[in-house]
């Protein structure tokens, strides 16, 4: 398999992958591909879709594990990133990044996890 096929693995799995997330006292299923990216608010995973926002019961360490091979990447120490909703990445100063994604909203890549988005972005090449 090439990278075009395990991408398109990943992209399919994703699209047949859910997370039970809660909203105003009920439970959602959420589609992994309708993510675009998982942040730790308050000891408690926010699941921010471009529809909404939704609460999870898992932590961000048992999401990243998850979701890795589905197109997510740690960014930060309280923040996964969807690659597959990413637009552009472009360099700042102190080696820190920010990542666009589709619908514009920004976030920090910090040095720590620097290596790991370059991994996975080359990855997907």
């Amino acid at each position: 398999m090439n990278k075009i096929v395990e991408r398109i693995v990943s992209l399919v799995k994703s699209v047949s992958t859910t997370i039970e997330c809660f909203v105003e006292g009920s439970i959602k299923l959420v589609n992994v591909s309708d993510i675009c990216y998982i942040e730790s608010v308050d000891k408690t995973a926010v699941v921010y879709c471009e529809k909404g926002n939704y609460r999870t019961r898992f932590r961000l360490y048992q999401l990243n594990e998850m979701l890795c091979d589905k197109g997510f990447v740690q960014i930060s120490k309280y923040c996964i990133l969807n690659l597959n909703k990413l637009d552009t990445i472009k360099p700042l100063f102190n080696s820190r990044m920010e990542a666009v994604l589709s619908n514009g909203i920004r976030l920090f890549v910090n040095r720590k996890y620097l290596a790991d988005i370059k991994q996975k972005l080359k990855e997907l090449e």
